[in-house]
């Protein structure tokens, strides 16, 4: 008798395990990797970029810091599961569900309701892929199920692409293979060394600052709008822009992290719906002005979710919340709404500014 219970557990169980992994496979096939340009075509947009930049100038005119990207996530058990022990985000010292690589962090929300999905893609340096390879059974069997899965791996070209739990589409790059440029100046100065091509804080490097972090975030909007986002971001914000093509667009975000805009035909009701709510934490060094260019459009917004934290009614309420919100990217001639994704934008006296959360790579 108990060898037939036995026996009946363990089918219980296979079929289980059977019927997760083809959920899994199934779901994976609701996602088209294709909405994003590319890991290798997206490193190629983002170094050139950054190159002509550095030649350019050695200032930050407009956005200065892309410090968070904000997401709202399924449950937080599995969360942790993907940021933490597959990704190697390290916990913030704090309460909040802070998650850190390098300089920069995610800001989570728990909500199995309704995740968050970015349209295009997000770019990260992790410390190594080597490492994160091993890591995939375990995070294959913890996030079985869920949207998890390896797109892309190619070792030699030191990237690999996957689909996070609930959709998103991640390009991770190895900062292993990025340390091993050697730095081409022969200067005895340390910094000029470091800055000059293939040194640690130099533009041909995917590394953040010479750490990992947040590279890019790509965002995939509709045919026809880049031009007129590229203007909004270089005439608002006053950011430095590269139009790569009449429909993609690279915005310097911060010494060596991008917001690549490009367009794509095959959005969706859906893929707008998945991509509300979630925002960007940037910082300016024209706060005031910028206030004065987004009120005179009524664009400033407050955010009831985050009233808690900040309000920007007035100017009198940013500039004491040191925070302005705005979430309507518009066409500057005609007004029209173009997509909408959310700037937690500061000022540079805001008291977190280049605050260096903690991180332990591994």
């Amino acid at each position: 008798m108990l060898y037939c219970h036995l026996q009946s557990w363990i089918l219980l169980i296979s079929l289980a395990g059977i019927l997760a992994t083809q959920s899994l496979s199934l779901s994976m096939s609701t996602i088209d990797t294709h909405r994003s340009l590319g890991a290798t075509a997206l490193r190629r947009h983002v170094l050139e970029t950054g190159r002509k930049s550095a030649e350019n100038t050695v200032d930050l005119p407009g956005v200065v810091w892309l410090e968070h990207i904000n997401l709202v996530v399924g449950s937080k058990a599995q969360a942790e599961a993907f940021y933490c022990d597959f990704l190697g985000f390290t916990v913030d010292s704090g309460t909040s569900f802070h998650r850190n690589l390098g300089q920069q962090q995610v800001h989570l929300a728990a909500n199995s309701e309704h995740p968050q999905r970015i349209t295009g893609s997000v770019g990260l340096v992790v410390p190594s892929l080597e490492t994160l390879r091993s890591r995939v059974p375990a995070a294959m069997a913890a996030l079985i199920g869920t949207l998890f899965g390896v797109d892309k791996d190619d070792a030699e070209e030191g990237y690999m692409t996957i689909v996070g739990p609930w959709g998103n589409i991640m390009h991770l790059y190895d900062l292993d293979l990025d340390n091993r440029q050697k730095p081409l100046s022969e200067d005895p100065r340390k910094m000029v060394k470091n800055h000059a091509e293939g040194g640690s804080y130099s533009a041909s490097r995917m590394a953040v600052r010479g750490q990992p972090g947040i590279k890019y975030v790509e965002v995939a909007c509709k045919p026809g709008t880049v031009p007129a986002i590229a203007r909004f971001y270089e005439e608002m914000i006053g950011c430095t822009v590269t139009r790569v093509s009449e429909d993609k667009a690279i915005i310097d975000m911060g010494p060596g992290v991008h917001l690549a805009y490009v367009e794509s035909r095959g959005l969706c009701h859906d893929d707008w719906q998945g991509m509300e709510g979630v925002h960007l934490c940037i910082y300016v060094n024209d706060f005031g002005g910028l206030y004065r260019r987004l009120a005179n459009r009524d664009l400033v917004w407050t955010n009831q979710r985050f009233v808690h934290l900040d309000t920007c009614d007035t100017w009198e309420d940013a500039a004491a919340s040191r925070t302005l919100r705005f979430k309507d990217i518009i066409d500057l001639e005609t007004g029209e709404k173009l997509l909408e994704l959310e700037h937690e934008t500061r000022p540079l006296t805001h008291g977190q500014f280049m605050k260096v959360p903690r991180y332990q790579p591994v």
